[in-house]
């Protein structure tokens, strides 16, 4: 099947603009709402990660659109807590001040291997410069700092009523970031969504497994 891909950068990265208000799920939400409908009608909407908060904000607040939640943010990290957050909190406040620590590149590279498991030395590496290359294209400080704010805390959990459309779950069985049993967990609140679990992969499910990310969506896109 051929497809037509827009991948808007996120409102402070890459080509777009910063926010004139403040970088929350809210505002990310509107700004994907006013996006679709100022470019056209789309067959599907993906959001992969914090992309899956931020489409479950647009659809909160009136989009409709048959949707993707890739490897979707199930848990608040403010919630969870535990050393990561206090050092990822700590770091982030840190990065306010300093603002070359939010692009480091040992932080950048160290967070990629924690999340990538492909046993694949030419899908780390690739993963990898992606993340090197991609990870710290922001305009401002703020943006990172606020961004990680709204991340941390929320969860597609918080926008079970905006998800009544044809939605697809799709999940990695080894994901640290969004696990399975929370995907499993949202799946069963939600009658109207097809659930998809690839084995052996984990929160990078588009870089590592993307010929069967592929195949799933198609068979969605198509059903």
């Amino acid at each position: 099947m051929e497809a037509e891909i827009w991948a808007p950068d996120l409102p402070g990265y890459g080509k777009t603009p910063e926010l004139v208000t403040e970088h929350n799920l809210e505002a990310y939400g509107a700004w994907l709402r006013n996006f679709i409908s100022e470019a056209g009608e789309f067959d599907l909407v993906l959001g992969h990660s914090f992309g899956t908060l931020v489409t479950s904000a647009a659809l909160q607040q009136g989009l409709r659109a048959k949707t993707v939640l890739l490897n979707p943010i199930t848990s608040r990290a403010t919630e969870i807590g535990g050393l990561g957050q206090r050092m990822a909190e700590r770091y982030y406040k840190l990065g306010e001040r300093s603002p070359a620590l939010l692009a480091a590149a040992p932080v950048v590279r160290g967070m990629s291997v924690l999340l990538t498991k492909s046993p694949r030395p030419q899908i780390r590496s690739f993963a990898h410069q992606q993340h090197s290359r991609h990870f710290s294209s922001y305009r401002s400080p703020r943006v990172v700092t606020e961004g990680f704010k709204a991340a941390s805390s929320g969860s597609v959990f918080d926008y079970l009523d905006g998800l009544s459309g044809e939605l697809l779950l799709i999940a990695g069985e080894r994901d640290i970031v969004a696990p399975v049993r929370k995907t499993i967990e949202l799946h069963k609140l939600l009658p109207n969504s097809q659930l998809e679990v690839i084995s052996k992969v984990g929160h990078l499910t588009h870089y590592e497994t993307p010929s069967e990310v592929a195949e799933v969506v198609t068979r969605f896109v198509k059903g």
